[in-house]
């Protein structure tokens, strides 16, 4: 317990970076005097100061709980199969430190599908849609009100993709499952290794940094459906996200039944994401990382 009580502290340390680095104006030169007789030239120079002391210890911070994180999460989600969806514009590294992390927790991997730059682009909506109605798995129902691409994209993978939470037993066929994902995958819609996709108790979405609009309405009600149709849904994505209007911002206002951890290029935030899963799969949920919008760093951990 004493590498519990020392990574709690060190998963909330380094939120203050993010504001030093906002807070750096390059000021031009004033007239009159020498820079060092420039006073905004000389708060420009402590803030600099400033960021890389807090740099240096975050980049510590991370290094102390890389070196703790494999233990904590040992065994936590034995027998749990759960499957990653990247967004395009997810950073290889976040995924593969998560993915990871899934290992140490003893996760059953059911596979990894990654979104190409199609999947959430205006422009290829119509076929999208087309794609899913034609080859809907059995037993899924598309919203005829809500008829945008992360509401129907979403009811459809979901069936596919999950295994109903009440029998565990496989929400679609295999030849359902099947169908849908070679469709998208012939299209350029998404992408994935034959073999490898198993349906899941549990989904961590990795996205990027994002932005506003049609890629953020679209990914947060993906995310809904996930967790609508019984999966365990985890949202994490780079602090960006957590900025107003952005994916991760209208799931903590819209959607709070789904997780979310933001700073996901952080060791925290890794962490914090298994924790996560581990709380949704006991029924709870909640907005962790760095930014203003989160509860806590991580899901507290139990004695």
């Amino acid at each position: 317990m004493a590498k519990g009580g020392l990574l709690v502290a060190g998963l909330g340390f380094g939120t203050a970076i993010g504001v030093a680095l906002g807070a750096l104006v390059l000021a031009p030169n004033m007239s009159g005097g020498a820079a060092g007789d420039d006073p905004i030239r000389e708060e420009h120079r402590k803030l600099l100061q400033d960021n890389q002391t807090l740099q240096a210890q975050t980049d510590s911070n991370d290094s102390i709980i890389d070196d703790l994180a494999s233990d904590v999460v040992d065994g936590s989600l034995s027998d749990r199969p759960v499957l990653v969806i990247a967004t395009s514009d997810a950073r290889d590294g976040d995924v593969s430190s998560v993915k990871n992390l899934l290992d140490d927790a003893d996760a059953i991997d059911a596979g990894q599908i990654t979104m190409t730059n199609d999947f959430l682009a205006p422009e290829k909506a119509d076929k999208l849609l087309s794609i899913v109605a034609n080859t809907l798995p059995a037993g899924a129902e598309l919203d005829e009100e809500q008829r945008d691409v992360g509401t129907h994209a979403g009811q459809a993978l979901a069936t596919a993709l999950l295994l109903d939470p009440d029998t565990t037993e496989p929400l679609a066929s295999v030849d359902d499952r099947a169908t849908l994902l070679q469709a998208l995958r012939q299209e350029g819609y998404i992408e994935y290794e034959s073999g490898t996709i198993l349906p899941a108790q549990a989904v961590v979405i990795i996205g990027g940094g994002g932005y506003r609009g049609y890629y953020a309405d679209n990914l947060a009600h993906f995310a809904e459906q996930m967790k609508e149709a019984g999966g365990s849904t985890v949202l994490a994505a780079r602090v960006q996200q957590a900025a107003e209007d952005r994916t991760i911002d209208q799931v903590r206002k819209d959607f709070p039944e789904v997780s979310t951890v933001d700073s996901i290029n952080r060791s925290s935030s890794q962490l914090a994401v298994i924790m996560a899963v581990e709380e949704q799969l006991a029924g709870g949920s909640g907005a962790y990382g760095s930014a203003a919008s989160a509860d806590a760093a991580a899901p507290a951990l139990e004695d």
